[in-house]
């Protein structure tokens, strides 16, 4: 039997290929979905970890002394380094100690911070003299030594203490200089020197003797985070760990695990159930040509096994020979499957995916394998069992018996029911967030069902109609299709397949317009700049005049001012020029341009015109709206106007004329600046700063489109997006490889229809016709009815469908069919199909011509 098996597969080399190749994408699939699992989960976090910047990635345990209030010592090094939570330990690397001191600089009454931290000198650049070594000793920024009183150089004596019986004298050892880059000082600016600051207004670099000789000092650890320890669950249990350090107010906590847990949490949850559901696609239609192919080789292997029935090998003898044959390729196919979905996990993580996320050995990935493998062989014990246990006589029959009329098996009928169970669901909104994805399929599926059930009398009645009209051709294309063995399986994997690709383009370019919007509905144009304060107030007239003198021509900047809102369900207040946005705003979304003309004359001081956000305020052109005003009050504005969205206002915000605005009053409190910049120029944005910086402004934070982008793309539900495509593709080549079969299975069928339709008068030119349409047709009318149920998927689903990660309560976010992506992907689909079965098609009827004339020549 073993050599008989061997024999069977050297002959036959191609089906061997073929299964393990079958085997293997199925396995794969499978396999694939753990280890995506992980990756996607992963390159969340590690998105949203390093997008938290360089304070955020470190974790900072300050204690503070109470020498002076309570006569103890300063908290040492080791018990602050016993507060730290172990699940916080598991995620990050060994501290850096820092020693803090506040104090006096009696000569200019200038605020200071004295700091020693371990390796400072390593993260500096001395320009003179030399790092502390000794008690007394500091170093001093260039900034502080040009900027002090009478200036400072290599020797000066500084006097320091408020308290005039505790001075101490330190001298300047040397200058330094430094990047705030650096991650070492977490973002913080030592460098700095503001004497009119009320905090701090310069730091001094000094060793620890001398540090604990102020009247304050404190003890931080800085924890630096390790990226490539953070994971979903250990992310979860560290940012725990770090709310019971807070907890238990033993020491001051700084850290940014929650932050990332949070921004996190909804992603990682949905990766979970998005990713298997959108694999389960892949994996129906994949499942649907592993049938037709086994079932295909019990077909062709239907003579062998009467011949071995013959000689006295019963049902067992059959199964056993096809086992042999087919074990081989099998392993080959699951061990392939395996390896396949480790080489996608691994082009996903490095082309694709934010981050480096490393590979790691996965064991729910090789159970799935497994877990597949076992199923696949029972499936081809199924389909060969069936083969095997029929009668010698059956199985030495040249086809099938034919169908007549509607016939439903009940296995199929089963599956129906299924599938419309699970349509009905999603109808009722009962069905919600990942498995709403496979409605498409089930749709598609219960259509092809009802398609395949109603194939043998509909075609039949079209072949009658196209013979009353004199259309050979077309009638004998008609009924070759309804009489091919495996025409139904592949019409099934057609309609599934272009329901799939269909849909799957139309959510991809809904989710890109979507996050687009969304994008601009923030920012409101290319670069949106944060102004951030010094000190001391600036009046808002200071930064239109400096937005004025670094843009004279009022294209590339313009001012806006922010009145924050007192409760979160009450509205704040956005100052803008009209005409300024006109040129410069987004418009991303929004059908109509925003009515900005209507606020451009500002109205009464008392009762300003304002554009509202129709999606959160719900006011009529003409009514008054409560707000926040300059004049450190609330006050009524008149809805001039409304859009969907005002770009860069936000929710519950008003956005009205700027100079009308500052005319009500002289507001401090709860006042932002921000500018919106249609340049995201470097050399533009810095000649903005300085311009800020010379009225006395800080400093500028800019976030461009592409920053906030980049922040909704990854997303469980973009990336799944982009996978979609990736599995709608290769349901169109599994599509194809099921024609392919059709094609395959039905060469002896042709011959022999060949030979009756030349004994019959039928012209080779008709029976050529009539093999390149029904390839055409084959093709057309599945991708056409799977077009044709993706829109009705995409109505039943509506928002239950993943249009967006967590979906904003906006307008921005639309739901529904993208038809005009969708519309080209169906189309292009059809022509593909529609080209590929006139080339099957010709070589199909060539190649039964050639074969047909040898055996005619032979004769």
């Amino acid at each position: 039997m073993n050599r008989l098996a061997t024999i069977a597969r050297r002959h036959r080399i191609g089906h061997a290929v073929l299964f393990a190749v079958a085997v293997c994408l199925l396995v794969a699939t499978a396999a694939v979905d753990p280890l995506l699992t992980r990756s996607f989960s992963h390159a969340v976090v590690s998105f949203h970890a390093d997008a938290e910047g360089v304070a955020g990635s470190q974790v900072v345990i300050s204690t503070r002394s109470a020498a002076r209030t309570g006569g103890h010592e300063p908290t040492s090094v080791n018990q602050a380094g016993k507060l730290l939570d172990p699940r916080v330990r598991q995620v990050v690397g060994d501290p850096v100690v820092s020693h803090t001191g506040v104090s006096f600089w009696r000569q200019g009454d200038v605020p200071v911070t004295m700091r020693s931290t371990a390796g400072q000198c390593h993260h500096l650049a001395v320009l003179q003299g030399h790092c502390p070594a000794k008690a007394g000793e500091v170093l001093v920024s260039r900034q502080t030594a040009r900027k002090a009183v009478k200036g400072l150089h290599l020797g000066s004596v500084i006097s320091l203490g408020g308290d005039p019986k505790h001075i101490q004298q330190v001298r300047v050892a040397g200058i330094y200089t430094m990047s705030v880059r650096d991650s070492f000082w977490r973002g913080t600016d030592i460098a700095h020197f503001d004497a009119d600051s009320s905090a701090s207004g310069a730091t001094l670099l000094a060793t620890t003797a001398t540090v604990r000789r102020t009247t304050s000092m404190s003890v931080s650890l800085s924890y630096p985070v390790r990226s490539t320890a953070l994971t979903p669950d250990s992310l979860k249990a560290a940012a725990a760990g770090a709310r019971a350090m807070e907890k238990s107010g033993r020491a001051y906590i700084t850290e940014h695990l929650n932050s990332v847990y949070w921004a996190t949490a909804e992603d990682v949850y949905q990766v979970g159930r998005i990713l298997p559901f959108l694999l389960v696609q892949l994996g129906v239609v994949l499942l649907i040509l592993l049938v037709q192919v086994t079932s295909f080789f019990a077909t062709v292997r239907r003579g062998e096994a009467a011949v071995l029935k013959m000689r006295g090998n019963g049902t067992a003898g059959v199964v056993r020979l096809g086992a042999l044959e087919f074990l081989p390729p099998g392993v080959i196919g699951v061990v392939g499957g395996l390896a396949l979905a480790y080489g996608v996990d691994e082009l996903v993580r490095r082309a694709w995916l934010p981050g480096n996320v490393a590979a790691s050995w996965n064991w729910e990935s090789a159970w799935a394998a497994v877990g597949t493998a076992l199923f696949i062989a029972a499936l081809w014990l199924v389909c060969w069992w069936r083969m095997a246990r029929e009668p010698i006589g059956a199985l030495t029959r040249a086809r099938p018996p034919r169908r007549r009329g509607a016939r439903l098996s009940l296995p199929a009928a089963v599956v129906a029911a299924a599938c419309l169970l699970g349509v009905g669901l999603t109808a009722t909104k009962s069905l919600k967030g990942g498995p709403v994805q496979v409605t498409p399929v089930l749709l598609a599926g219960f259509v092809a069902i009802l398609v395949g059930a109603l194939w043998a009398p509909v075609t039949g009645r079209l072949v009658r109609r196209l013979l009353r009209g004199r259309r050979p051709a077309g009638a004998l294309a008609v009924a070759q299709l309804g009489r091919r063995a495996g025409v139904v399986t592949a019409v099934t994997t057609l309609i599934i397949t272009s329901a799939l690709l269909t849909l799957s383009v139309s959510v991809f370019a809904r989710g890109a317009d979507n996050r687009a919007a969304r994008t601009a509905a923030d920012l409101g144009a290319p670069a949106l700049v944060h102004v951030t304060l010094g000190p001391k107030w600036v009046k808002p007239g200071a930064l239109i005049r400096a937005v004025r003198s670094a843009d004279p021509t009022r294209r590339e900047f313009t001012p806006a001012v922010k009145i924050a809102a007192a409760t979160s369900d009450s509205n704040a207040t956005l100052g803008v020029v009209p005409a300024d946005m006109e040129r410069i705003g987004l418009r991303t979304g929004l059908t109509d341009p925003v009515p900005w003309s209507a606020i451009g004359s500002g109205g009464w001081v008392s009762v300003p015109n304002a554009l509202v956000s129709s999606w959160t305020t719900k006011s009529a052109v003409g009514s008054s709206v409560p707000a926040p005003t300059m004049a450190d009050m609330d006050g009524q504005f008149r809805v001039a106007g409304a859009a969907p969205y005002i770009p860069g206002a936000g929710a519950n915000t008003i956005v009205v004329d700027l100079p009308t605005m500052l005319r009500a009053g002289d507001r401090t409190d709860d006042v932002s600046f921000e500018v919106f910049s249609v340049t995201r120029d470097p050399h533009r944005l810095a000649a903005l700063r300085q311009a800020l910086e010379r009225v006395g402004f800080k400093g500028i934070d800019v976030r461009t489109v592409q920053q906030v982008r980049a922040g909704y793309d990854a997303t469980a539900t973009a990336w799944a997006m982009n996978l979609s495509i990736v599995v709608s593709v290769l349901a169109v080549l599994a599509a194809l490889t099921s024609v392919v079969l059709v094609a395959v299975a039905s060469r002896a069928d042709r011959r022999r229809d060949l030979r009756t339709l030349q004994t019959g008068g039928v012209s080779h030119r008709v029976v050529r016709s009539a093999t390149v349409r029904e390839f055409v047709l084959l093709g057309v009318l599945g991708s056409l009815v799977g077009a044709l149920t993706a829109p009705v998927a995409a109505w039943l689903t509506g928002p239950t469908m993943l249009w967006w990660s967590n979906p904003p309560a906006q307008a921005v976010t639309r739901t529904g069919f993208e038809w005009r992506s969708g519309v080209l992907s169906a189309v292009g689909l059809i022509v593909l199909l529609a080209l590929v079965g006139v080339g099957f098609g010709v070589r199909q009827a060539r190649s039964t011509e050639l074969r047909q004339g040898r055996m005619d020549t032979t004769a």
